[in-house]
């Protein structure tokens, strides 16, 4: 279970790193894309009894300025 929980946290990692570089060169498209595979992610976290909400509280999926 310790391997899936760091594939699924580096997975949410990665999709919000290409979700912002995505926003920031203006490709909506791709954002949107990456937006839902975070989304995915999140869901397949709670299914499994992962909860992110400690890992992730400080965390904005709104790009950073």
């Amino acid at each position: 279970m310790r391997e899936f929980m760091l594939t699924l946290h580096l997975r949410i990692h990665d999709a919000i790193t290409a979700m912002r570089r995505a926003h920031a060169v203006g490709d909506d498209d791709l954002a949107t894309s990456q937006a839902g595979e975070v989304e995915d992610l999140v869901e397949l976290a709670a299914r499994n009894g992962i909860d992110l909400g400690t890992c992730y509280d400080s965390l904005s999926l709104a790009p950073t300025a």
